[in-house]
Order: C-alpha cells, then sequence, then structure tokens
C-alpha cells in the first residue's frame, strides 16, 4: 500500500511539473532521451476532453503504468489549452485531435502513434512497449547484411513495420523481401501498394503486376485472382454515384469469364463477390445471376449459406 502510494506521488509530480509545457520544456524532454537513450512517449491530452481525462486518470496515474513503462521510456504528457502557440505546436507534431500517443526516438522523430483506445493501463503499457520491441528489432535487422535472409522472418518484420507510423521502415522492408524472396508474398505487397499510389495503368503498377503474376504463370496459384481482386477494390473505392457498377466490375468480370474453368476454386468466390456489389448497387436481377453462378459452382460446405443469400435476393 505504501509503494502505491509512492507511486502515485512520483506520478502525480511528474504529471504537475509537465502540466505547463513549453517548447523550451521539449528540449529538455529530448535531452533525458539522449541520456537516458530511450525512447519518448508524448501524450497529448486536451483540457476539455472527457476522453483525455479518462486516459489520464486510468492510465497516466495508474501505478502499474508508470511501473511498467517508466524504466522504458521518457514520458511526456501535455496538458493543453487550445493557445495559438499550442496549435503551432500540434502541427509540427501532426496531431489533429486529443488524445493522441506518439512514441518518438531519442532523437525525436515519430515511429508510431495512436489515438483513444478503450484499453486498461495494462493494456497500454503493452501495447506501447510491443511497438518499441518492434522498432529495435526492425533497426537491428536492417542494420544487418542480408547475406543470410530469412524469408519468413522478413514477413514478420513487415508487418510489424506496417503497425508503425513511418512509412521507411515499411518500405526498405518491401524493397529488400522484394529482390531476395523466392516465394511471392513481397511481389503482391509492392503490387498492392502501387496499385493503391497510382491508376491501374500507370507503367509501375503494370510492371508490379507482371512480376508478381510472372510467379505463378499457369495460375496454379490463383494469382491471377488476387490481382483482379485488388483492381476491383480499387475501382470500386473511385467509383460515382454516377457511374455503372460494371465500371468496377470489369477485372472480376473478366477474371471469371477467363477461368471459369480453369480455376474453379476462385471462380465461385469472384461471382459471389460480384453479387454482393451488385446488390450494393440495388442492381438485384443481376446480382441474383451470379449469385446462382457462385452457388453452382461453390464447394459444398458453401452452399446452405450462398443458397440463403440466394433466396434473400429473390424475395427482394
Amino acid at each position: 500500500m505504501v509503494i502505491k502510494l509512492v507511486l502515485n506521488c512520483i506520478l502525480l509530480f511528474f504529471i504537475t511539473t509537465l502540466n505547463s509545457v513549453t517548447r523550451f520544456e521539449e528540449q529538455k524532454i529530448l535531452k533525458d532521451a539522449l541520456a537516458k537513450n530511450r525512447p519518448i512517449v508524448a501524450v497529448f491530452l486536451s483540457s476539455n476532453c472527457p476522453w483525455s481525462t479518462k486516459l489520464q486518470q486510468e492510465v497516466l496515474e495508474s501505478p502499474l503504468f508508470f511501473e511498467k513503462t517508466s524504466r522504458e521510456v521518457v514520458l511526456w504528457p501535455l496538458f493543453l489549452q487550445q493557445s495559438e502557440e499550442e496549435k503551432a505546436f500540434l502541427q509540427k507534431y501532426h496531431v489533429q485531435k486529443c488524445p493522441t500517443l506518439l512514441i518518438l526516438d531519442p532523437k525525436g522523430k515519430e515511429f508510431a502513434r495512436f489515438e483513444y483506445v478503450p484499453l486498461d493501463a495494462a493494456g497500454y503499457a503493452e501495447m506501447i512497449v510491443s511497438q518499441i520491441e518492434s522498432f529495435h528489432e526492425i533497426c537491428i535487422a536492417l542494420a544487418q547484411n542480408d547475406d543470410n535472409f530469412d524469408e519468413e522472418k522478413w514477413r514478420e518484420l513487415y508487418q510489424k513495420a506496417k503497425k508503425l507510423s513511418t512509412p521507411c521502415f515499411k518500405q526498405v522492408l518491401l524493397e529488400r523481401g522484394f529482390r531476395k524472396e523466392k516465394g511471392s508474398f513481397f511481389h503482391l505487397e509492392k503490387f498492392a501498394s502501387l496499385l493503391d499510389k497510382y491508376k491501374i495503368k500507370h507503367p509501375l503498377v503494370r510492371k508490379a503486376k507482371k512480376q508478381f503474376l510472372d510467379r505463378d504463370r499457369d495460375n496454379e496459384q490463383g494469382f491471377q485472382f488476387k490481382v483482379a481482386v485488388l483492381e476491383f477494390q480499387k475501382l470500386a473505392s473511385r467509383l460515382k454515384s454516377k457511374d455503372r457498377p460494371e465500371k468496377a466490375l470489369r477485372p472480376l468480370l473478366k477474371y471469371s469469364q477467363a477461368f471459369q474453368k480453369k480455376d474453379p476454386q476462385n471462380y465461385w468466390k469472384s461471382e459471389w463477390m460480384i453479387a454482393e456489389f451488385l446488390y450494393t448497387k440495388n442492381s438485384l436481377i443481376s446480382a441474383l445471376e451470379h449469385a446462382q453462378a457462385a452457388y453452382l459452382a461453390a464447394p459444398d460446405s458453401e452452399k446452405q449459406q450462398i443458397a440463403e443469400t440466394v433466396s434473400f435476393f429473390q424475395r427482394e
């Protein structure tokens, strides 16, 4: 009980001391982080925000949170009052709303961020420590010689990098994985990332698409279907209200026509995706036709669920 009270007093004193954080105190935080070689957890809180109050009371003031993070990070709570100086400060760190947590390296460069999530003190501590460990693990891996490339391990690091807020780690891991892998994971990721950035017919997208499909020239692994799905999602996200749904469905329709007999395992999935999308666009007759095609081609384990939806379409 005494230890708990002491920890509470230390944390409350620490928070009170930082309650009037200014740009000058930012330098003190950075100096402390460099001296201890620890990352910084900057917590942006608003004085008139109930979620900020909840985070402060249930997490930052928790002895458990302090105990689990005090040796790992330099904690930097910022209690903001919406002044002009603070607005410029928020712009510097690209913070648009409170509460927001940023994890910075000892030099003040961001590598992870979170908005409010409904976790307790232990959950927040675990989330923060996990991201820091991932950051350290990625930095170590990137500094090493890649002669002994472990494809599975590299995929794990890439998935961890996707959870960080700085895209540079993900991009470096992606490019090295693309060059070194014997499989196809990073080839698909590269195609997907370029497709997200550019139009379908962009030269870089078309090149990445070809490189990916070349890994499965006979379509034994269903790469054609994966490409069709990604292209459909791209077109669907940009479909305007006045456009016909077939404009977005073109990749899936083309795939279904070409691979009905060559890839029955994915053909029914394609037809089912087409049916669901048409239904959302109120093209009920066409949706029913594709749903019935999906039912006929689907494995027995999926037929009952599809049949129920087909019946629903018929009633509609």
